[in-house]
């Protein structure tokens, strides 16, 4: 599943080929993916529209539109090609988004659990906590978050309300840098502790990103490449 080094990847190798461009069509080959309302109508919410801007909020990707935001989760399989060519399941390419320089960017899902959102203005998801990369958490700040709850540490991070974008692959890459057991309790963790969890959250996810995110069999950056 795209986590959020995945996502980031995609968002600054897109940003350069949106930014400042114009959508001149949208198709959308599987309607159920968009969730809160029509294919026809997100097509025509977007067609005529300039791209500002590609934001994230853990693994979430924001296209930042002139008067239209959508918003796309990835779900376990979701990635952004350049080139269809470069598609080794053209079959599960579900949405196409034609700019009008001639170029395109095609959205393929192969397990079709990716998600999208059509909103009018940015959208606020109450859902998700803070983002680790352009947010700010202190250890201290953690540490509450931590003894606030009853769980296990691996639980803690994969869960998105403290912290968004961590799932179970750099989970299990953070605490082992921490050196800490994915089943020690929140509630028992020490000062100390917390502050080893929150440096290595930071330097796991930051490394991970810099080597366009993690590789796996359906995961390709927007070139076609291999994290």
């Amino acid at each position: 599943m795209p986590e959020l080094p995945e996502v980031e990847t995609i968002r600054r190798q897109l940003l350069p080929l949106c930014r400042d461009q114009v959508i001149d069509a949208v198709t959308v080959k599987t309607p159920y993916l968009i969730k809160n309302c029509t294919a026809a109508v997100f097509c025509d919410a977007l067609q005529g529209r300039r791209v500002r801007h590609l934001d994230r909020i853990g693994k979430y990707l924001i296209w930042e539109c002139e008067g239209a935001y959508p918003v796309f989760h990835l779900g376990m399989t979701g990635i952004f090609l350049q080139d269809r060519r470069e598609s080794r399941y053209p079959q599960h390419i579900h949405v196409e988004i034609g700019f009008e320089s001639g170029q395109a960017l095609y959205f393929q899902d192969m397990r079709k659990f990716g998600k999208i959102w059509l909103y009018p203005s940015y959208p606020e998801i109450p859902t998700l906590g803070t983002d680790p990369i352009t947010g700010r958490i202190t250890p201290a700040q953690l540490l509450s978050w931590l003894q606030r709850r009853k769980t296990t540490l691996k639980q803690f991070l994969m869960n998105q309300t403290p912290i968004a974008g961590i799932g179970n692959i750099y989970a299990s890459e953070i605490l082992f840098e921490s050196s800490l057991s994915p089943y020690r309790k929140t509630d028992e963790v020490t000062a100390a502790e917390a502050q080893r969890l929150q440096r290595a959250i930071g330097r796991i996810l930051n490394d991970a990103i810099e080597r366009f995110g993690t590789t796996y069999s359906a995961y390709r950056t927007v070139n076609g490449q291999s994290g």
